[in-house]
């Protein structure tokens, strides 16, 4: 996290892949997770990097929730915003 930037620019020559770790984000934002872990990402640094992807999202997953650990839905309502930034990602406008 030290030495995460802002306006994170994300080139590729190829199509890629995305996997969201839920890991990743700070527990404040994402409790309901295995590991957690203080001083991760925040909710919108995730989307602004998954904005940041400057080539074709072809696929994508979310790893790591775990709904036994989420306070209030909290990490649920979370993936579910994730995945619609993802899926915005993924869609071609011919």
């Amino acid at each position: 996290m030290k030495d995460l930037k802002d306006n994170l620019e994300l080139n590729f020559d190829t199509s890629v892949y995305v996997s969201v770790d839920m890991d990743a984000l700070d527990p404040a934002f994402a409790p309901g997770v295995s590991h957690r872990e203080p001083g991760g990402l925040t909710t919108r640094q995730v989307i602004e990097i998954i904005q940041s992807i400057n080539a074709p999202v072809i696929g994508a997953d979310i790893v790591e929730f775990n709904p036994k650990m989420d306070v209030a839905g909290v990490t649920a309502v979370v993936c579910a915003k994730i995945l619609k930034e993802l899926a915005a990602k993924m869609v071609v406008i011919a």
